[in-house]
């Protein structure tokens, strides 16, 4: 399993939001470039950037700071938040992303969605942003008319090898995830699985990993000190 700490950059900031609510932002660095080097040197091997801004407006808003990360850390980034044209795609592969994360677009065009996994396969994850099984859009603004199993299963057939998922109503609560859901999608699909949301303790983290989940991004816990990355890093070997 592998564990990516979250920067959430909103006005060249690293925040986290509550339940995805931009109108509820706590402020933990002016310098995310900062934050990411603190998380490498507690052993990250991967880091997840959204682009809050940016899944606001619906395209890249904080491709600079995202661009001086990759310098200063050397590691992957895997980055999301108002990806939806090739154009934004291209400049984040000329940037060195290693993994782009489509949301909306995903949803609303499957034929954009093929033709981007057919030219850039391996570079590119799903994110599936659901609320009371109903999937978010719009930087998780604005609820859509898709349910999340058979919107995996179309996903499957069109190409697509990991998806993140994300109960948007614990996210950034230190919770717990959403073990009925997250049961649900392993038994519907063989994709790679990647977990945010709500999570805040080591003990969670195990259960994932028996569950079989293949990543979990963590956010506020690591923020507010609940869990400790080089820690947790070791825990699941």
């Amino acid at each position: 399993m592998q564990i990516i700490p979250a920067i959430d950059i909103k006005n060249g900031k690293c925040v986290r939001l509550f339940q995805g609510d931009y109108d509820k932002e706590t402020i933990y660095s002016s310098n995310p470039i900062e934050i990411a080097l603190k998380w490498k040197n507690q052993g990250a091997k991967m880091i997840h950037i959204v682009d809050l801004d940016g899944a606001k407006s619906g395209k890249p808003e904080n491709i600079q700071i995202i661009q001086e990360i990759i310098k200063e850390t050397k590691i992957p980034i895997q980055v999301g938040g108002g990806i939806r044209n090739l154009v934004s795609i291209y400049r984040y592969i000329e940037a060195d992303i290693f993994k782009i994360i489509l949301g909306t677009i995903a949803l609303e065009n499957k034929k954009f969605l093929e033709t981007v996994i057919n030219k850039f396969k391996s570079k590119m994850i799903v994110s599936l942003d659901s609320k009371n099984g109903i999937l978010m859009k719009k930087g998780w603004l604005r609820k859509s008319s898709w349910n999340l199993i058979p919107t995996i299963k179309q996903l499957e057939e069109v190409g697509v090898n990991t998806i993140i998922y994300t109960d948007t109503t614990v996210d950034g609560t230190l919770t717990q995830p959403n073990y009925n859901v997250i049961e649900n999608i392993r038994k519907n699909t063989k994709l790679k699985l990647i977990i945010a949301g709500g999570i805040s303790s080591i003990e969670q983290i195990e259960k994932l990993k028996k569950m079989k989940v293949d990543g979990v991004i963590i956010g506020k816990a690591l923020y507010e000190g609940k869990i400790n990355l080089k820690e947790v890093i070791k825990y699941v070997g």
